[in-house]
């Protein structure tokens, strides 16, 4: 939980990204629940990336047709939050903002998973569902600082309005988190759908929106998978064999197929079958992200 002192105050007046930034550092650095409690007590996450975008910019609009109709704007969202949460008439915004960040998970657990071939490790399984639980808890720590200074901010899949939606392709949500982390200059998408930041794919993601200006980051890529192998050097396609279900191929990730995988094919995994200790409502898999060279960090060749 974080602190509030007149240091920090004076801080976030100078420089609000920068106190944002080292915000997020330090909770992720510091906070107990970013514990793998059973492996040492090692970190679920090491140091994690930051990034901004404007709320309103153009790209935001785009979403509504590559993600769904039903995708929030970040001024809709946080709208829609001072109106119906805190109940405040007619809120007026003069600038939205978000806020993203990338959680790369542990070094030592990509290893433990890149010798998975049919079902995750145990240490993948506990940073899955413990690693979200502690995403959960940093996005709501880090809304309620921005508050307690006098900002308004919200994190949009923890709220009541964030719903997943089933379509005949598998499943959406109306607040991607990947899709922050793009608009905001953290990465690009992949063959296999996931992520590929500077430290790899191997994360998990979140973001705030806020009601006030910051400094867009910079999106240092021209294609949005510009960081992918397959598809910017056309070769690579690593993924596509380490998923057990066949959900990959050179056309793309088949959500339906990579369910079955998830609920079905890995279901013994959660019942003790493979050893006892996992956790979630499904076991977790990660093996297409762990086992390729995008793994810990944007490739620059096969290997």
């Amino acid at each position: 939980m974080f602190q509030i002192n007149d240091q920090m105050k004076t801080r976030f007046a100078e420089s609000p990204e920068q106190f944002i930034e080292e915000s997020i550092q330090q909770y992720v650095r510091e906070e107990s629940a970013n514990r793998l409690t059973s492996f040492g007590n090692d970190p679920i996450f090491e140091e994690p990336l930051v990034g901004f975008a404007a709320g309103d910019d153009p790209l935001f609009d785009e979403y509504r047709k590559v993600v769904h109709e039903e995708h929030f704007s970040p001024r809709e969202i946080l709208t829609r939050h001072l109106a119906e949460t805190l109940k405040i008439e007619n809120p007026q915004l003069e600038s939205v903002s978000v806020v993203s960040y990338i959680l790369p998970a542990n070094r030592e657990t990509l290893k433990s998973n890149e010798l998975e071939k049919e079902g995750p490790s145990l240490r993948w399984n506990h940073t899955r569902w413990k690693g979200q639980d502690f995403n959960n808890a940093l996005s709501h720590d880090l809304a309620a600082l921005l508050q307690t200074l006098g900002v308004y901010a919200m994190a949009p899949e923890t709220s009541p309005f964030f719903k997943i939606m089933v379509i005949p392709g598998g499943f959406v949500s109306n607040w991607s988190q990947r899709h922050m982390a793009y608009a905001a200059g953290l990465g690009t998408f992949s063959l296999n759908e996931g992520f590929i930041t500077k430290k790899g794919m191997a994360m998990r993601c979140g973001s705030l929106v806020v009601g006030m200006k910051l400094k867009p980051s910079a999106r240092p890529y021209a294609h949005y998978r510009a960081n992918c192998l397959f598809y910017a050097e056309e070769k690579c396609g690593r993924c596509i064999s380490r998923c057990p279900g066949g959900a990959l191929s050179a056309e793309g990730h088949d959500k339906v197929k990579c369910y079955r995988v998830l609920y079905e094919m890995q279901a013994p995994w959660l019942k003790g079958d493979h050893g006892p200790g996992y956790i979630g409502k499904y076991a977790g898999c990660g093996l297409c992200q762990t086992g390729v060279p995008c793994a810990g960090r944007i490739p620059a060749k096969c290997d």
